[in-house]
Order: C-alpha cells, then sequence, then structure tokens
C-alpha cells in the first residue's frame, strides 16, 4: 500500500492512502485528494495503478503538474520518495506501509530497555477445529469464595516488574517479538500459547476467550494440553472469565477441587483441576478483548501470586495483539469492498455512454457524478432503428449498490423497449409494466425521454415522474413542467404516458438533470433548487458543454466545496443554427 504525505500546503505531514485502480488530486469535492486552491484545476491529475506500480497524469490542467522538479508530459512512473508539485501544493510519494504494531513496541520500550531474545518455543499449539461459545462449555458452578485466594485489577499499574523481574520482563518483550509482525488471530494466539507453556511449567492445561467485535460474546479460539494435544472441553468457570472480563481483574484459585459446588460436576472431578488463574486480555481503551485461562492438576505445583502478576503482563501485550488484528482484519475487508466497489464502478461506467453522438442538427453534452463509487443517476443516447435517436436521463430511488444493480437493469430494458415499440410513450408504457413485474419491492425510477429526428428543430418528450427539463430560448428560461409529466415508473400497473412535441429553435437549449443537482446544499443545509438552475441557464455561451460546465461551476460556488451528497447527471441539447449544421 502506497501513501501521498502534503510536505507543503494544506496540512502538512497528512497522509493519503493509495489504494484504488486511480486516485484523481484535484480541487473539486468529489477528487480523491482535494487540494484546496483556486488555482489548481477541478481534477489536475490522477495516480494510475499499472502493472503493480503506479504512474501519474496531468489532465489536462492549466498550470501543470511536477515530479521532481520536472514537468510531467504523459505518463510517469513515480517511485517511492518522488515529489509530486501542483502549484503551491507538494506531495511526497511513500511505498512503505508503517509498522502496525509500533504502538505495541513505543509502550514497551517506554518500560525498560530491551534484553536479550530468549529461544522462540518449539511447542506445538492446536486449535479447535471451529470456534464454540463459551456457553457451551464453562461451568457456572465453579466459583466460589473459598477457591479464589485472590484477585487484582488488572490494567498498566498493576504491572509489577519487582516479581521475577528479569524473567517477566524477557517475556514479555519476546512474546512481543513474535507477535510484532503476527496479523492472522489463530496465529497470535497459538504462539501466545506457546510462551505461556515454556513461562508455566506447572500448566496442564491452556486456553484463550477472544470476544467477538460484533456480538461480544467469549469463544473459544484455541486450547491444549501440556503434551500438545487438543483440548476443546476445558471445565471454565463462565462467572470467573465474565469477572475477569467485565471486571479487568485477574484471577487466582488454589484448590478447585476444595469447591463443594465443583466437586459435584463430572466433568471437573474428571479433570481432577486443582489450581487455576485467568487473567483478561485489554484493548486500547481498557476494555477486554478476550481473557487467558491456565490450569494445572498437581497440587505440588500450583499457581501463586508470582505467577498470576507475570500472566497479567502477558495478557496485556497479547490484548494489545488482538486488538490489532481485529483492526487489520477490518483494514483488509475495507481494502477488499473499495477494490470490488472499484470494479463495480468500472462496470457501471462502461453501461453509461462515453461519448456523446451525432445527429444532423444537435450538439449534445453531459456530466455524470455518483455520490458514491456507485450510484442511481441513468442517462443514455440510443439510436433508433430508423434513425433517431432517443435521449434518456432518469433516476433511481436509493443510492449506492442496489440503486447501481436497478440502474443497469434499466438500461437494458430501455433499449428494449425503445427498438421494439412503435412510439416513445408505448416504450415507456411498456418500461413501466415490465418494471413491475420484475417485483423490485418499494424503488421507484423517474424518468424522461426525448426523441428527434436528424436535421428537424422538434424533439418528442415523455416524462415519468422526472424534474421537468429546462428549455432555454430567444424567449428566455423556462421549466417544461405541468402536463408533461405521468407518474414514475414502478408505481401503478395502468400509467399511461402522453407526448408532447416541442419545437426547438436555432440556439435553443433544452436541460436534462437530475435532484443532485437541484439538492445541491450550503453549509446551512439551504438547497439549491430550481430557482437558482434558472437563474444559472442565461449566463452560460451558447454551447451544449458551456451550459454543463456554467451550471456546475454555480452549484460548487453555492455548496462552497461540500461534499457531494447524491449522485448528479446532466443531458445537454444545443439546437444548432444553420449556419453552424
Amino acid at each position: 500500500m502506497a501513501f501521498l504525505r502534503v510536505i507543503q500546503g494544506g496540512r502538512p505531514g497528512e497522509l493519503h492512502e493509495v489504494t484504488a485502480e486511480r486516485l484523481v488530486l484535484g480541487r473539486h469535492p468529489s477528487c480523491e485528494v482535494v487540494l484546496d486552491n483556486a488555482v489548481i484545476s477541478r481534477q489536475h491529475a490522477r495516480l494510475i495503478r499499472q502493472e503493480g506500480k503506479y504512474v501519474i497524469e496531468d489532465l489536462g490542467s492549466r498550470n501543470g503538474t511536477f515530479v521532481n522538479g520536472k514537468e510531467v508530459s504523459g505518463l510517469q512512473e513515480v517511485v517511492d520518495a518522488d515529489r509530486i508539485r501542483i502549484c503551491d501544493y507538494i506531495l511526497e510519494y511513500l511505498e512503505q506501509l508503517p509498522m502496525i504494531d509500533e504502538t505495541i513496541q513505543r509502550d514497551l520500550s517506554e518500560q525498560d530497555n530491551p534484553q536479550p531474545s530468549r529461544r522462540t518455543p518449539q511447542a506445538k499449539s492446536l486449535q479447535p477445529k471451529s470456534p464454540r461459545t463459551v456457553e457451551g462449555y464453562l461451568n457456572p458452578e465453579l466459583e466460589s469464595s473459598s477457591s479464589i485466594i485472590t484477585t487484582i485489577k488488572s490494567g498498566p499499574s498493576s504491572y509489577r516488574l519487582d516479581v521475577r523481574p528479569e524473567l517477566k520482563l524477557r517475556a514479555v518483550l519476546d512474546l512481543s517479538r513474535q507477535l510484532a509482525r503476527t496479523v492472522d488471530l489463530k496465529t497470535l494466539l497459538s504462539r501466545t500459547l506457546d510462551c505461556l507453556f515454556q513461562l508455566f511449567p506447572q500448566c496442564e492445561d491452556g486456553v484463550i476467550v477472544t470476544v467477538a467485535p460484533e456480538t461480544r460474546q467469549p469463544t473459544l479460539r484455541v486450547g491444549r494440553n501440556s503434551e500438545g494435544d487438543s483440548v476443546n472441553e476445558v471445565p471454565l468457570s463462565r462467572a470467573i472469565v465474565d469477572r475477569a472480563m467485565q471486571d479487568n481483574e485477574a484471577i487466582l484459585s488454589e484448590d478447585v477441587s476444595d469447591d463443594s459446588r465443583f466437586r459435584d460436576s463430572l466433568s471437573a472431578s474428571a479433570l481432577e483441576i486443582r489450581s487455576m488463574m485467568c487473567a483478561p486480555m485489554l484493548g486500547f481503551e481498557d476494555q477486554a478483548v478476550g481473557a487467558i485461562q491456565l490450569s494445572t492438576r498437581n497440587m505440588k505445583r500450583i499457581f501463586n501470586q508470582e505467577d498470576l502478576d507475570l500472566l497479567v503482563s502477558v495478557a496485556a501485550q497479547v490484548g494489545l495483539a488482538v486488538e490489532n488484528t481485529n483492526l487489520y482484519a477490518a483494514k483488509v475487508s475495507k481494502r477488499d469492498m473499495e477494490r470490488d466497489l472499484e470494479v463495480a464502478t468500472q462496470i457501471q461506467l462502461g453501461f453509461l455512454p462515453r461519448r456523446e453522438p451525432n445527429l444532423l442538427g444537435f450538439e449534445f453534452h453531459h456530466y455524470y457524478q455518483a455520490a458514491q463509487q456507485v450510484g442511481g443517476d441513468y442517462f443514455d443516447y440510443v439510436r433508433l432503428p430508423d434513425g433517431r435517436l432517443a435521449v434518456a436521463v432518469g433516476d433511481v430511488s436509493g443510492k449506492g449498490v442496489p440503486a447501481a444493480l436497478l440502474m443497469a437493469r434499466l438500461c437494458s430494458s430501455v433499449r428494449f423497449h425503445l427498438a421494439s415499440q412503435r412510439t416513445a410513450a408505448e416504450a415507456m408504457s411498456a418500461l413501466n409494466r415490465d418494471l413491475l413485474e420484475s417485483n423490485l419491492g418499494f424503488r421507484f425510477i423517474t424518468l424522461c425521454m426525448a426523441v428527434m429526428e436528424p436535421g428537424s428543430q422538434e424533439l418528442t418528450l415523455v416524462n415519468a415522474g422526472h424534474l421537468p427539463p429546462l428549455m432555454h430560448d430567444a424567449n428566455g428560461s423556462r421549466y417544461l413542467e405541468g402536463d408533461y409529466s405521468g407518474l414514475p415508473l414502478g408505481i401503478g400497473g395502468d400509467s399511461e404516458y402522453s407526448e408532447h412535441r416541442i419545437a426547438m429553435t436555432s440556439d435553443s437549449h433544452m436541460l436534462f438533470y437530475t435532484d443532485g443537482i437541484t439538492e445541491t446544499s450550503d453549509s446551512m443545509d439551504v438547497l439549491y433548487g430550481r430557482d437558482h438552475l434558472l437563474k444559472a441557464v442565461p449566463e452560460a455561451p451558447f454551447s451544449a458543454k458551456s451550459l454543463i460546465e456554467t451550471v456546475l461551476e454555480d452549484t460548487d460556488r453555492f455548496s462552497a466545496g461540500d461534499s457531494q451528497q447524491d449522485d448528479r447527471c446532466m443531458v445537454a441539447i444545443h439546437c444548432l443554427p444553420l449556419s453552424a449544421r
């Protein structure tokens, strides 16, 4: 995993992860790395992954992109420590990932100077075939006042280095070295048991219980005896384990078999447990993430207070390591999801047109930006068998993956019904019935279609509950609303839709848009609205591209750079003057 570190401009020292296939740098809030400077282009440059490496490309910016002082032309590979300059910003490209367990290493270094490392234990640790909840094997009858001879609070203040200090320090440092680069939970706990059997020769059975982050239920993760055999049914006390984790207390029991309530337990009497100790494993915020339980049957070699102190110190380090593995697993899961979404983004963009069509007498331009990596806004240009062209703009209710899946379905359905029906109105009605028969639940779709003939200045408009198109000509700007629109798709099976002939004049425009434009909000949550859009259109020069760019600049000024909350899509149609045809 690579990083971009801000050296100059913005917030120096800030780190940006570089994990996606492409990462855009620029002024616009939709960029992965936002560079807040008016002289920086909206989308200034981008990093692209190619064959495991990253290359940088300038996106036609006004002021250029520089790597190590040289201006970027085309695709240029970036390597570790390269410095990227974009106007007043300087960013350093880093290829190395920070150590996962540096928190543990730092805490240890503050305690004392490192001691010589002991040899890595070779004892083999076995785990159960599958995790088992504590409810299934813990014995709640174990705890009694006679069997618990001492408890101590677990936490930083209880780490006593005056009790066998050289052994404790060496054990903690040795275990920390073994776990420093371990990110697999089972491996981590297995190595912990290996170390514990070396530290406590009298221990005959050991188990480690962890708490699931989602359910907070204790689960047996690893257990074995001193012979290396798997132990799946160690008779733990649920009350003792719960108390250790809830109160952050380490517990020592001198003679379990002397407890009358425990004596009647078949599994306990069979194992003839004499002594046990239990210590909680604490995470970063002193919240228990599990517990370690050790036991012995040998009455001549019971656990004592010094053993409990040592177990507390070991459990503290293991708790931090367990927390690290949980965080790492969550990070990997998030990274995998982001990669899947990146692929989904590319697939969805493949459904949408890459370029504007050519049609005699008309000029087109479009804009599409999902609020998340995938979205539910839709647009398409559909060439009909008789040479006409249909423009469709729609909005699926909701955002994210569910909306994107329905958008993909809509894309193919619109093309099919436009090609198989005689008129745009019949195509809209057939599409509505098709969606209702698909049982899409409570989702609905707004859709507006315009059909044009080459060389004609007229178009046929059909609207299924979508926002009214904005018409701009010599008479000013206005919305085509009222009788022009019917119900959204997916609401009623008997919905019928009507066609309306719209006469365009030379240099006139029609703008289709989704609610992500009109529902742009400022810092006070005031919506941009249709009134602002109506005022922005006359400010645009008469071309389809400049019309959309004017609207985008106006919404950006209105929102003052606030992040995009909804998918945004626009399609502009420009009826060309006769001289330009």
